[in-house]
């Protein structure tokens, strides 16, 4: 704001000194056509002239800053916000300054119920998180303990054994979503829990978890292991993310291989599937957003979540696609430094 008042007062400057200028010119003209020394009285209504200009110029200018002051002390309000918790309170219709009157009260207003209002939305989002965290955890509880109880029963049949076992890793593979989700959903100015991740075992897992489902379709399932890191970061998360990238690759992929290389500061997923073109690949992480509408399975949100939980923990998710060739997904390790 301090800038935009230079401007006016230069502007204001500069049409005094035009003004002066033309008023000058004109007396002078009018009282010397022919050459003849000015008059006193001449000069003296030059100055009053000017006097006159400049007094009108000056209440002008001091009537539009204060027309305009209301205008400057709530755009000074609004940019000392935090978007995230926006302190309204100066805001409110009591607080407001006297000569805050007119349409810059009614926006002051319209600004201090949408601060409340996200204020409130963020209240319940707190709120959600807490309790989602606290209610979905407990029935997962229950089904992990009862699974792990049942498995211990010697007279169960192999085919109620592979059942037990599905089980147990849909519930696992539940327990790390809603991790990763409340993970999201968490304040971004709050620390995430963090410790050290060894990315083999993790990467295993979740190559073990996607293999019946690789098997099922005849898909070749190639692992390469060129550094074993280890990362102090959010425990689950890769594992939801790769989790992801693995079941996109398998639900996309009717023939060739999924391949799978595990770097010091990079895990890639690599297809023969359907592919992307360029359109598709531009949106492939917004949710909900499905490039193949024929594929009568997935939501549209698993590179979403992927994408999320990559900004979220600071490793980028790179994606390159050629339609009919398949997909590279790309992990990139840069929120943490590899412990090798």
């Amino acid at each position: 704001m301090k800038s935009t008042w230079r401007n006016v007062r230069v502007a204001f400057l500069l049409q005094v000194a035009i003004i002066c200028l033309l008023v000058v010119l004109g007396m002078l003209a009018l009282d010397a056509p022919a050459g003849r020394a000015v008059r006193p009285v001449t000069v003296v209504a030059i100055g009053i002239a000017l006097v006159a200009i400049a007094s009108v110029t000056w209440l002008t200018y001091r009537t539009a800053r204060r027309m305009l002051a209301p205008a400057e002390w709530l755009l000074g309000q609004v940019a000392r916000w935090d978007p995230r918790r926006p302190d309204t309170q100066a805001l409110a219709p009591d607080r407001l300054p006297r000569q805050v009157q007119g349409e810059t009260r009614r926006m002051a207003g319209a600004l201090h119920e949408l601060g409340e209002r996200m204020n409130a939305y963020a209240a319940r989002e707190r709120d959600f998180t807490r309790d989602a965290s606290h209610e979905l955890r407990t029935p997962l509880t229950v089904i992990r303990v009862a699974a792990d109880l049942i498995s211990h029963d010697a007279g169960l049949s192999e085919r109620s054994r592979r059942s037990l076992s599905r089980i147990q890793g849909a519930n696992a593979e539940m327990e790390s979503l809603m991790d990763a989700l409340l993970l999201l959903a968490r304040d971004e100015g709050i620390a995430l829990p963090t410790e050290d991740v060894g990315l083999r075992e993790i990467v295993e897992h979740e190559l073990e978890r996607i293999r019946p489902l690789a098997d099922a379709k005849g898909l070749a399932l190639d692992w390469q292991v060129d550094a074993e890191p280890h990362l102090h970061a959010p425990p689950r998360v890769l594992g939801v993310m790769l989790g992801n990238l693995l079941s996109n690759a398998v639900r996309f992929t009717d023939t060739g291989r999924i391949g799978v290389r595990l770097a010091a500061d990079r895990v890639e997923v690599t297809d023969t599937g359907i592919g992307m073109d360029a359109a598709a690949l531009a949106r492939a992480t917004e949710p909900f957003y499905r490039a193949n509408l024929d594929q009568p399975t997935g939501a549209g949100l698993g590179l979403s979540i992927v994408h999320r939980l990559g900004q979220r923990c600071r490793w980028p998710l790179l994606l390159e696609s050629t339609p009919g060739e398949g997909t590279h997904a790309t992990i990139v390790f840069g929120g943490g430094i590899p412990q090798n």
